[in-house]
């Protein structure tokens, strides 16, 4: 079935207006449809020549969804605010050795939901972090963007002093990290026509580091429902840029998400959006609000309402399209502020007449909905507001994680990092194994079983019977491998490029698909665990990308229906014994 774009999509996707793109479909310049509900737009696949829409066709977003690192890699997080970024780079496989905010409201959510962090609270002017020096790996921050000084000739380091870039610049220089990212606003790209850049690229050069060519990533490329766009600095340090290495940007997803996605059980989130509390119209602007359509604004109203609700601004001309906005269910979300309801950045809700609930603010962003906001209520929309939406920070995090793995197979073993890399394994929970691939194909022969748990292949041979004391792994199938887990005849599970557990790989002993938006219901016994490569069930796959392969044999399904569990190591896989499934 092809996928539907709408004009309005179709010119966020390429920086176009509304009008040049409803001009592209009205005089045939690509072929304009109508979808089930009315709406006229685009096919995707009619759209080829079109490089992002090319590129969202033929992204690798699963392939780039299981990148996994080869080790911990530690990493430093600078302005940290509620933790967008910090939890998609913590999905992607960093291990946060210090995060700095100087928010108190957003330092505590950061310490409510993950208390292991070491959230250092206060003014980064104030803060020394000349003791990590070689310890981290990697480092980021979204800085705040003010005026530069352009009075040196080189706009060089000394031209950014008294900014907080400048801060992020000494962090730099006092931990000297392999990689470090900036993210901003799309505005920095042109700031002070620009003049701020260019000094902040003559920094890093004097850093000792090389900047990638900057790019504006827009969020509605990486599963973000919401029409936001950020600036991405990345930088590598010279002596590891100087081998070869370079940095690949992700690819997008294959589809522009919508409110629907956000607010519904689906692809986003396996649930309705949670109720939770949110602003509320005087009886006066509820009235105006009222008469607005799904997706108009102040246009929409009576010509008199336009005159009293918009005051002096009716008469100044310009679109003023964030005035008096009411959000449409089937597109994005426009870019979330501080306050869903300010009048010149209105986010109504697309169907009821009120603003955004904190819970709805905080799916836009892609928050799970476990992710506590502390504070009052203020508090907790200026937090989600000014947050990196988590799926664009994952999708970032994984190319860097992939960059890292890179850096890593190709550093030196004298490499100043070795003591690093010792001190990131040593920082992990006594309990976690991790096993890297490549080290397991050296270790065992292909086809050798590493499974040593004297199992009974006649223990289960009237699919009834099982030991509920054994280890049992939960794992997440993707999509495109899903079809013989659904009708309960799946021989064979090969796990990602990683492979976390919580118990040694000889000690489990059964198995159970986890269904994305599902859960698990079915119990299979492992009766095989081995080193293979992924070739074997993809011809396209290197035959040199090692997995641990499975053998699995159904042993009968536990649940009348799919039972929700939440995964928690990676967001990939899980495992415990078979006795806590049950009491699930």
């Amino acid at each position: 079935m092809p996928t539907f774009l709408s004009a309005t999509n179709l010119a966020d996707l390429t920086g176009t207006s509304l009008a040049t793109t409803q001009k592209w479909g009205e005089s045939g310049v690509y072929p304009y449809h109508r979808n089930e509900k009315g709406k006229k737009g685009f096919y995707m696949e009619e759209l080829t020549d079109i490089e992002t829409v090319k590129m969202m066709l033929d992204t690798n977003w699963e392939e780039e969804f299981h990148v996994a690192p080869l080790r911990d890699y530690t990493s430093v997080e600078l302005f940290a605010g509620a933790g967008g970024l910090a939890i998609g780079m913590h999905l992607a496989g960093f291990r946060h050795v210090l995060l700095n905010e100087i928010d108190p409201m957003a330092c505590q959510t950061l310490r409510r939901n993950h208390p292991e962090w070491n959230v250092l609270e206060g003014d980064i002017r104030k803060i020394d972090f000349s003791s990590l020096r070689d310890k981290v790996d990697f480092l980021s921050g979204g800085f705040p963007c003010q005026a530069f000084s352009y009075a040196g000739k080189k706009g060089g380091l000394n031209d950014t002093r008294g900014t907080l870039f400048f801060e992020l610049a000494r962090a730099v220089k006092e931990i000297r990290p392999k990689v470090f990212m900036g993210e901003n606003v799309k505005g920095l790209l042109s700031h002070d026509e620009g003049r701020t850049l260019e000094i902040i690229r003559n920094a890093i050069a004097e850093l000792g580091y090389t900047l990638v060519e900057p790019r504006i990533l827009k969020a509605i490329m990486y599963q973000v429902p919401q029409k936001r766009e950020r600036l991405i600095l990345i930088a590598i340090r010279n002596d590891i840029y100087e081998r070869g290495i370079r940095f690949t940007w992700p690819d997008p997803y294959h589809r522009v998400m919508t409110l629907r996605d956000a607010f519904f059980s689906g692809e986003l989130f396996d649930t309705d959006v949670p109720k939770s509390e949110g602003q509320l119209y005087p009886a006066k602007k509820a009235r105006i609000m009222a008469m607005v359509p799904e997706g108009g604004d102040w246009r929409d109203l009576p010509i008199e309402e336009q005159k009293e609700y918009m005051g002096g601004s009716f008469y100044l001309g310009g679109g003023k399209t964030g005035m008096a906005r009411r959000l449409s269910m089937d597109e994005p979300s426009l870019t979330l502020t501080c306050a869903p309801a300010q009048k010149q950045t209105e986010r109504c809700h697309p169907i009821e007449t009120r603003p955004l609930t904190v819970r709805e603010y905080a799916r836009i962003q892609t928050f799970p909905d476990n992710w506590v906001f502390e504070g009052n209520m203020a508090d907790q929309y200026k937090q989600i507001g000014n947050a990196v939406p988590v799926n664009l920070a994952f999708a970032i995090g994984r190319s860097l994680i992939r960059l890292f793995n890179e850096i890593d197979a190709n550093l030196p073993e004298n490499s100043p990092f070795e003591e690093a890399n010792r001190l990131a394994h040593d920082m992990l929970p006594a309990e976690l194994f991790e096993l890297d691939m490549f080290n397991m194909h050296l270790q065992y022969s292909r086809n050798v079983n590493i499974v040593d748990n004297q199992i009974d292949r006649k223990k289960h041979t009237d699919n009834s019977s099982f030991d509920d004391s054994k280890n049992v792994l939960v794992c997440l199938v993707p999509d495109k491998y899903i079809v013989p887990y659904t009708t309960q005849k799946a021989k064979v599970y090969f796990s990602g490029k990683k492979f976390p557990s919580t118990v040694k790989l000889n000690k489990l002993y059964y198995f159970m698909p986890y269904t994305k938006g599902k859960g698990i219901r079915d119990l299979y016994q492992i009766v095989v665990a081995r080193v293979g490569s992924k070739h074997e069930f993809d011809e396209g796959a290197d035959e040199n990308d090692f997995r641990i392969v499975f053998e699995i044999k159904f042993i009968k399904q536990l649940f009348d229906d799919f039972k929700p569990i939440k995964l928690t190591i990676w967001r990939t896989f899980t495992d415990t014994n078979l006795r806590s499934v049950l009491a699930l």
